[in-house]
């Protein structure tokens, strides 16, 4: 019994010898021990970090940069180790602070591949997409109710007119008789004026030649020589042009470096001596925004860039954040109106509108600037 209780302290005693060395030789102290932790090794590798802020640009100078230990597991292959020269007399292709470790992507050797890393607006356009500027106002922006990452459709009106095909000028075409040497007409219309030459028969008002076309009158069947009585009207029709687009900005992007500017332009300070110059303060709001940017699809980019440089007019109109839908739409024109929405043609009556109309009146909205009078000259 004595014998296997001697055994167990035994035990006990060379467990506690082992657990003691085992904390010794991990830089442990001991409990109650008097005796140091040994510190542990790490490894470094010597890295080029920048001494000052260097800006973009900037060739880097030889004081710009020192090499300083670095944890070796914390480097990467695109720093730079071990040699300063592989960063002296570089570019600085962005804004380096001090203390930064350098890596190869930050300095370059040509001046001409300085290029930024681009806008941060292109960042938001998906794959395949494009951005275009659409110009706008209070009417055609829906009242400025537009909001980044809104989405829009993109509606066009536009005035149609018959040309011919071969002249590309609005019809009808001016015509006028071609006469033989003998005075017979060599064509089937005559002119309104025609006198006698040395050449014979000329015709001396070929700026308003009669239109051909024979109309007969529906009471007495006469045949009557009919020509316009002014020119071509054109024939309005108005459609959807691009749908669903997104709303990248409303108004202009912020110009990087415009807050420099801010002193250009300023008027020049009084020369010494000169009376005080007193000018009017001018109470200043926020501007209106006038330009609203849609990413479309290239084919709508196009479409939109055609319509803009021919004088297509443009209106945004606001779709709900959720709507992905997509719909058939008709041309609107004035026979769609009248077939569609149960419109009377007007009854010719023997009295009308003081003054005459001949162009539908716009709306005059009370916040909008008044537009400006030429100059009489």
């Amino acid at each position: 019994m004595r014998r296997g209780r001697l055994l167990i302290l035994v035990a006990i005693i060379l467990l506690l010898g082992v657990a003691a060395a085992f904390l010794f030789l991990r830089g442990v102290k001991p409990p109650g021990g008097g005796g140091q932790a040994t510190p542990i090794a790490i490894d470094r590798q010597n890295v080029v970090i920048a001494a000052q802020d260097i800006s973009r640009g900037a060739v880097i100078p030889e004081n710009g940069v020192i090499l300083a230990p670095f944890p070796a597991d914390a480097v990467v292959e695109t720093m730079i180790t071990n040699d300063v020269k592989q960063v002296i007399g570089r570019y600085a292709r962005q804004d380096i602070a001090r203390g930064l470790p350098i890596t190869t992507g930050m300095i370059t050797k040509e001046a001409g591949d300085l290029l930024g890393t681009g806008s941060t607006a292109s960042v938001a356009i998906p794959p395949g997409y494009t951005a275009i500027a659409v110009p706008m106002n209070r009417l055609s922006g829906v009242a400025y109710a537009l909001r980044d990452g809104d989405n829009v459709d993109v509606i066009g009106t536009m005035l149609m007119v018959d040309v011919d095909a071969d002249f590309q000028s609005i019809l009808p075409n001016s015509s006028m008789i071609l006469l033989g040497n003998n005075a017979a007409p060599l064509t089937g219309y005559a002119c309104q004026e025609v006198k006698a030459s040395e050449k014979g028969l000329e015709c001396i008002n070929p700026e308003a030649p009669p239109f051909a076309r024979v109309d007969t009158e529906a009471t007495t069947g006469t045949q009557l020589y009919a020509k316009p009585s002014e020119s071509q009207r054109p024939r309005l029709v108005s459609q959807r042009l691009v749908e669903n687009a997104i709303v990248l900005h409303v108004g202009s992007f912020t110009i990087q470096g415009a807050e420099d500017q801010a002193g250009i332009g300023a008027p020049a300070a009084p020369a010494a001596g000169a009376p005080p110059q007193t000018t009017p303060q001018v109470a200043t709001g926020p501007v209106a925004p006038d330009i609203v940017t849609l990413i479309v699809t290239p084919q709508d980019a196009l479409t939109i860039n055609w319509a803009i440089k021919s004088g297509v007019d443009l209106v945004l109109t606001l779709r709900g954040p959720k709507d992905d839908s997509t719909t058939e739409t008709t041309s609107v024109t004035l026979k769609y109106l009248v077939d569609n929405y149960n419109i009377t043609v007007p009854t010719k009556l023997p009295y009308g509108l003081e003054p005459r109309l001949t162009l539908p009146v716009s709306p005059v909205l009370p916040n909008d600037k008044p537009a400006a009078v030429p100059a009489a000259k």
